[in-house]
């Protein structure tokens, strides 16, 4: 009996041993500063997550790009420049020089009708080259 008690004080001391060096280096380290969450942290790892919840947050944090819809209003003797210009300030298109070279490089230019034509910001070069010419 005394062999086993031995034993299980030997096994104890061991185990606070080393105990106390863990924790000795632990705090003596101060890697333990700042690892105490805040109430709202303790909140969210508390709080179960409901996965539809956590899908829809995700989807709604994805910026969907926004369409935006214009009528542009072609008089007679209406340039591409003058067309290129409007689309760029109403942002249809990002680039005015661009999108005027893309009509004049392909003779759109030359078929411009005059009228009324509703254009979105979602719409190619060539969409909108055939709006306007159509």
């Amino acid at each position: 009996m005394k062999r086993n008690k031995a034993r299980l004080q030997g096994l104890s001391a061991g185990i606070i041993f080393t105990t106390t060096i863990f924790a000795a280096f632990y705090y003596g380290t101060g890697k333990f500063e700042g690892t105490t969450p805040t109430a709202e942290e303790a909140k969210k790892t508390i709080q179960p997550k409901d996965p539809d919840k956590v899908l829809m947050e995700k989807e709604a944090s994805k910026e969907a790009p926004s369409i935006v819809t214009y009528t542009i209003k072609v008089k007679t003797n209406m340039t591409t420049a003058e067309i290129a210009d409007r689309l760029s300030k109403e942002k249809i298109i990002d680039e005015a020089a661009e999108f005027e070279a893309y009509m004049n490089d392909r003779d759109f230019s030359k078929k411009i009708q005059i009228g009324v034509f509703v254009v979105t910001n979602n719409m190619t070069s060539r969409q909108l080259a055939n709006t306007l010419t159509h």
